[in-house]
């Protein structure tokens, strides 16, 4: 075994969100499109391997202010089973590797917990790869995206989308297809700089619960709420739209079905929205912001302000600092990556 440090991006959802859990991507009569972009806050995974192998097994969490240690596999295992284990999403993903031999594995969150921007997915990636890498078994990117997303929903007990793993493992700016038989993933040929330009992005102060609030919208247009159904429907027709308009360099066009998109979110299902949400919107509204959107499920964690052509921004800092947090946004070119 041998030590590396994995980094991968987390995510900005620009349309789309949602559609990607099963099986609402198979069940919607029109393919279902997500649109996103990766986010500079990255996720970052060390393995540290031991020569000593009385070492054991060492979870590490930087951003949580968590550690422990086991014996070995079986040792974490029976931690996960009792449920004494405090890092069950660092734990699974062990037990799926499986390496051989001590080490103690070391992850940071670039993001705040339950920010609405995938966090938890982009650790993960970064957890596998590092794990994978330092027993020099590397997986291609979909079968990564495959693996991650069977360990996540394992933690959660809870179906989990797709889309949350793949700006973390591509970069850039993403379209993904959710298909039978398997995802169709397209980057997207988008000036980064020029949409980064227009977007700022605010922490609510709130952490949602993602698992929650997607299993209700889920669960909703199982039993077919109409409301629900409706408003998925259209969150399809107008991911598609927008991967059109950003094929054809649209911008304007693309960041107007951005707004859009978080217009029907909001009233998708009940906790989607909340007051300080609809107070920041109001007050970018007010300050001269096109809109705003909704980052992730929803019910707290990130909005996305969407800025007019020109708009230099340095308003949003100030004007909203009572209604959240701006975190810098920087879009990454590059997914995961070895350092």
């Amino acid at each position: 075994m041998q030590s590396v440090r994995v980094r991968a991006p987390v995510r900005i959802d620009l349309a789309g969100g949602t559609l990607d859990i099963w099986p609402l991507h198979l069940i919607l009569p029109e393919p279902a499109v997500t649109v996103n972009a990766a986010l500079d806050l990255p996720a970052t995974a060390e393995l540290e391997a031991h020569a000593d192998s009385s070492a054991g097994i060492g979870l590490v969490s930087r951003d949580l202010g968590t550690s422990e240690r086991h014996a070995d596999l079986d040792a974490l295992a029976a931690s996960l089973r009792a449920g004494s284990c405090g890092l069950p999403l660092l734990a699974e993903a062990v037990l799926a590797v499986r390496p051989r031999g001590a080490f103690t594995l070391t992850t940071d969150a670039g993001s705040p917990a339950g920010a609405g921007l995938g966090g938890s997915s982009a650790l993960l990636c970064a957890i596998l790869a590092a794990l994978r890498a330092a027993v020099d078994e590397r997986l291609p990117p979909m079968e990564l995206q495959a693996l991650a997303q069977d360990v996540e929903t394992r933690v959660l007990e809870k179906p989990t989308g797709y889309q949350d793993y793949l700006p973390p493992l591509f970069g850039g700016c993403l379209a993904i297809e959710g298909a039978p038989g398997g995802l169709r993933v397209e980057p997207l040929d988008v000036g980064l700089g020029a949409l980064e330009a227009r977007l700022r992005l605010v922490y609510t102060g709130a952490p949602h619960a993602s698992g929650i609030t997607n299993w209700g919208v889920v669960r909703a247009f199982l039993d077919g709420e109409a409301e629900t159904v409706a408003a998925l429907e259209q969150l399809a027709a107008l991911s598609r739209t927008m991967r059109d308009r950003l094929r054809a360099g649209d911008l304007d066009g693309a960041l107007a079905l951005v707004i859009q998109d978080g217009v029907i979110r909001r009233r998708m299902a009940p906790g989607v929205t909340t007051p300080a949400i609809e107070a920041l919107d109001e007050a970018a509204r007010r300050a001269g912001a096109l809109g705003t959107k909704v980052l992730g499920a929803g019910g707290g964690g990130c909005v996305l302000v969407v800025l007019v052509d020109g708009d230099d921004g340095n308003w949003v800092e100030t004007l909203l600092a009572d209604a959240g947090e701006p975190i810098p946004l920087r879009l990454a070119p590059e997914g995961l990556r070895e350092e």
